[in-house]
């Protein structure tokens, strides 16, 4: 079972963070919507707590690892918040097992993994890793999620965050990503959407969130100005006003 957290009180919330990261990375939205809601953060595998945990190679795989952890600690209907490669997770829960959700964000999200406009691609990324070791590769990604790289005030944060990030697992997760396809099933969801990014996000590029919004049936879009692919810790009153306002309508 991986490792999570839950803080509050109301409807459940799941909150699934991305590469390189862990459930801290959501302080300040946990913060912001455990007066009204039950928030259970988790760490995937290879990261923060479940950093000695196997990796499944595939994200279809790694989707049903969390639904694993959901089912275990009694989530039975919960809205899920995904980030990165969260929301890839996010999005196959709501393809497989769409009747557990009541609402959806896929923030900083794509539809299909292959990212030709990622500020490298994934095989750069495997090749960093393996040549720089954890530290300084995930150095020089967090940078890549802010506007202001490592200049902005919440870098130190997001490197705490993705602290325990396991190398083998970092691998297994870069090589899940391009194989992953829901770009045709995007018709298919049910779930009441929110989609959420920043103008500026080199990770996964806007055009894949617009994309994810005109073919997602009666989905939600929200972009950010001058906002990269750490829009929830950039501009956070914002973001975290946003999200509640969804999840209350």
């Amino acid at each position: 079972m991986l490792s999570w957290n839950r803080r509050g009180e109301g409807p459940d919330v799941l909150l699934v963070h991305g590469f390189l990261s862990s459930g801290l990375i959501f302080g300040p939205l946990t913060d912001h919507l455990s007066d009204d809601f039950s928030v259970t953060t988790i760490d995937l595998p290879g990261f923060g707590e479940s950093h000695d945990i196997a990796v499944p190679p595939t994200v279809e795989e790694q989707s049903e690892l969390v639904l694993e952890t959901v089912k275990s600690i009694g989530l039975k209907k919960f809205s899920i918040l995904g980030h990165s490669l969260g929301a890839m997770i996010a999005l196959e829960i709501s393809l497989r097992h769409r009747n557990l959700l009541e609402k959806m964000v896929l923030y900083g999200g794509c539809p299909d993994g292959f990212l030709p406009d990622r500020f490298e691609s994934t095989e750069s990324s495997v090749r960093k890793l393996e040549e720089k070791g954890m530290e300084a590769f995930a150095a020089g990604i967090a940078a890549e999620w802010f506007q202001r790289d490592k200049d902005d005030p919440m870098f130190s944060f997001a490197l705490k965050a993705g602290a325990r990030s396991n190398t083998d697992g970092a691998f297994v997760h870069l090589r899940s990503w391009d194989p992953w396809k829901a770009r045709d099933r995007l018709g298919d969801v049910t779930t009441s959407t929110l989609v959420v990014c920043g103008d500026g996000d080199r990770s996964t590029h806007p055009d894949l969130s617009i994309e994810m919004w005109r073919k997602i049936p009666k989905a939600q879009l929200f972009i950010a100005p001058n906002a990269g692919h750490a829009f929830h810790l950039e501009m956070p009153e914002t973001f975290n006003l946003i999200v509640e306002r969804f999840l209350k309508e």
